[in-house]
């Protein structure tokens, strides 16, 4: 009887041992499901109305609101805050720019199988009264929980976002709870999830998933550390500000131990040689582009020629640098304060004399010690008055100067003549340099000139002359007035200056030097006023007036002399042009016309001249001038009949003179009295002619 009770017992306990693991797998198979059921059906902060997209959150303890009450609650706003039944949206003021302020948030998330729970502390401060509308994080994710720790909030939804709405002012502490899922392309092996995040100046972040043996990746992470533990690896992260987080994680591959090795440095080097070639020397501006591979280098070495100067040597990180002489070689140690690897720039500049005159010249060459290759360019060019040939190449290809590198044509103004390209050493080049003998060339110029001259029937004659003048270097413009003329005044450009005499008795005015505009000289204005005394005008005769001779060539002049109104003038000579809109027929019938123009006008000329200068003789006007003191601007009276010459091209030893007849006016002869002198006048000037030219013909 006992065995059977025993049985029975034992079969009871099997049967309920069975029933209890099939309900045990059951459960652990519906756990995740069933937790995750939980977590959305428990009373929680937030709460969904069926009458649209409206979220409600309280702090704790408080009566919650959902979108139909805001509506009641928030009647004293209006304006701010309102909801349309028909559509179910709520329409808020807009956001106002730096209405609040996140200072740090702190986000915790952990991986359930596929599923990330994401939990995220933020503290924030609003800082104005009415709705704030601050964005929390995407619609795309499941949104468990949203909580304050003071204060009535509300949730809403608008553009695939959620916003969290708060209407008083303060610092608030935000817990936040949603769901999102991980994508991985197969069971166990890697994923990633991403995330929208309330940006802050600075964040924390924190993963947890339940696996070993993987490699956790955060961006965009300042700094990242994995914390691996029994059944779970842990990565922690602090955040820039940003506004998403990506995670991404793979199977950690095993770390082999590599035995360190020690590398020979591997060394490239492209040269380019600008050479100048002038003044007996030859200059050199080499530029050395290392290419440093697989180990630094922290020293360089360089082979010249014994007879080339090293003048300067400049790189980045330079310590020192020497010169040394070993073999008929000179060698150039450069050290350097650092090692380097990859691109290294170093600067030689260096000479060599090849002597005065015509000589055939070695161009010097520079060879980089301890490299696997070295390749460069040569570029020659005249740094004075020589001429450049190729006499012989060795192991050099002479090239088109447009092939040479950028690098050359920057380090010049003087056009490249020769070009050469070498690949290895050693090389030689071998060229002509032909001294030419220098011409002299001007170093100043006048474009232009301007003389105005007021002629006297005293004989006085007053000019002013103004030049126009590109100076180089010259320091004075020397002046050869005529022979009676005494040198009133003097201004270069604009101001007065003091003039001096040689001992030629030539006049010199100082100049300035012209401005430099791209590569043109600027003008100057050079004036000076000069009285010269010639004889009185009488009843008739003939006047020659001269211009001073300078020693700088003068481009164009322009002549205007106002000569007395009481004269005819004809028979115009010099060696100057004349210009004809200034209206004189140089011919005795033109003097005949003239003579009848003249004695209209010429009481008029006599007033003017008076009011000019009455009385004054030339002594007066001498006894006026004194030494040493800044001459005064003056001007000439325009009075009196016009006449315009002009000539191209004056020289430096030419001085151009006008030379006209003159024969006075009766104006006391009235009637036909007046009339019978000119014709009188006509008959002798035509008897003149008819004598020169029959001459001319004998």
């Amino acid at each position: 009887m006992k065995k059977k009770k025993s049985k029975i017992i034992a079969l009871f306990f099997v049967i309920g041992l069975l029933v209890f693991i099939s309900s045990s797998k059951s459960i652990a198979g519906e756990d995740f499901q069933r937790r995750m059921q939980q977590k959305i059906n428990a009373p929680t902060n937030i709460q969904f109305e069926q009458h649209g997209p409206y979220y409600s959150s309280g702090g704790k303890g408080e009566v919650q609101l959902d979108a139909w009450d805001i509506e009641e609650k928030a009647v004293d706003k209006p304006k701010e805050i309102r909801k349309e039944r028909l559509t179910g949206t709520l329409a808020v003021a807009s956001p106002v720019i730096s209405s609040y302020a996140i200072y740090k948030t702190c986000y915790k998330s952990e991986m359930e199988e596929n599923v990330v729970t994401i939990r995220g502390n933020i503290l924030f401060e609003v800082f104005k009264k009415g709705w704030t509308q601050i964005p929390l994080v995407g619609s795309n994710v499941g949104l468990i929980d949203v909580a304050i720790n003071k204060g009535a909030s509300y949730v809403i939804m608008q553009g695939g976002k959620y916003y969290l709405m708060i209407d008083k002012p303060g610092r608030y502490n935000l817990d936040i709870e949603f769901l999102i899922k991980a994508s991985r392309e197969r069971e166990g092996g890697p994923g990633s999830f991403n995330f929208e995040v309330m940006s802050a100046p600075i964040s924390q972040f924190e993963f947890t998933m339940p696996e070993t043996g993987v490699e956790i990746f955060v961006e965009p992470s300042i700094k990242t550390e994995i914390k691996r533990e029994p059944k779970r690896t842990v990565a922690w992260a602090i955040m820039p500000n940003t506004q998403t987080i990506t995670v991404r994680w793979t199977k950690a591959l095993p770390k082999e131990e590599i035995a360190p090795v020690k590398l020979e440095p591997k060394v490239y080097a492209d040269t380019t040689t600008y050479a100048s070639v002038g003044e007996g020397l030859i200059r050199c501006q080499t530029n050395l582009n290392y290419s440093v591979l697989q180990s630094e280098i922290s020293n360089l070495r360089i082979a010249l020629p014994e007879d080339v100067s090293v003048l300067d040597v400049q790189g980045r990180d330079l310590r020192d640098w020497k010169v040394s002489n070993k073999e008929s070689l000179q060698y150039l140690d450069v050290y350097l304060n650092f090692g380097v690897k990859g691109n290294y720039i170093l600067s030689l500049s260096y000479e060599r004399k090849i002597g005065e005159g015509s000589v055939v010249a070695q161009v010097p060459w520079v060879r980089v010690i301890g490299v696997e290759r070295e390749k460069g360019y040569f570029g020659l060019a005249a740094a004075t008055n020589v001429e450049l040939a190729v006499n012989k190449i060795e192991h050099v290809t002479a090239i088109d100067v447009k092939e040479l590198p950028a690098s050359i044509w920057s380090s010049t103004a003087s056009p490249i003549l020769l070009a050469f390209k070498y690949l290895a050493h050693p090389f030689s080049i071998a060229i002509d340099v032909t001294r030419h003998e220098e011409l002299p060339v001007l170093v100043a110029a006048i474009d232009s000139v301007d003389y105005v001259t007021l002629h006297t029937d005293e004989g006085k004659s007053l000019t002013k002359a103004v030049y126009q003048v590109r100076n180089n270097v010259k320091q004075f413009i020397h002046l050869v007035l005529p022979k009676n003329a005494t040198l009133w005044s003097a201004f270069v450009a604009g101001k007065p200056v003091k003039p001096a005499k040689d001992k030629k008795g030539d006049i010199l005015i100082p100049l300035e030097k012209s401005q430099l505009q791209g590569e043109i000289l600027t003008q100057f204005p050079v004036e000076i006023v000069y009285l010269d005394q010639n004889t009185k005008m009488r009843l008739l005769g003939r006047l020659k007036l001269d211009l001073p001779q300078t020693d700088i060539p003068i481009s164009s002049l322009n002549w205007s002399v106002y000569l007395p109104l009481d004269y005819a003038y004809f028979n115009f000579g010099g060696d100057i042009k004349p210009i004809r809109r200034g209206g004189y027929l140089p011919s005795p019938l033109g003097a005949v016309v003239s003579m009848q123009k003249a004695l209209t006008s010429s009481v008029q000329y006599e007033q003017r001249m008076e009011q000019f200068a009455p009385g004054i003789t030339y002594q007066d006007i001498d006894s006026a001038r004194t030494k040493g003191i800044l001459p005064i601007k003056i001007d000439i009276p325009q009075q009196g009949r016009l006449y315009r010459f002009s000539k191209l091209l004056v020289t430096e030893k030419e001085s151009p003179w006008l030379s006209t007849n003159f024969i006075t006016v009766f104006r006391q002869v009235h009637g036909p009295i007046r009339f019978l002198i000119l014709i009188i006048i006509v008959f002798f000037v035509g008897i003149f002619i008819k004598k020169r030219l029959f001459k001319h013909k004998i």
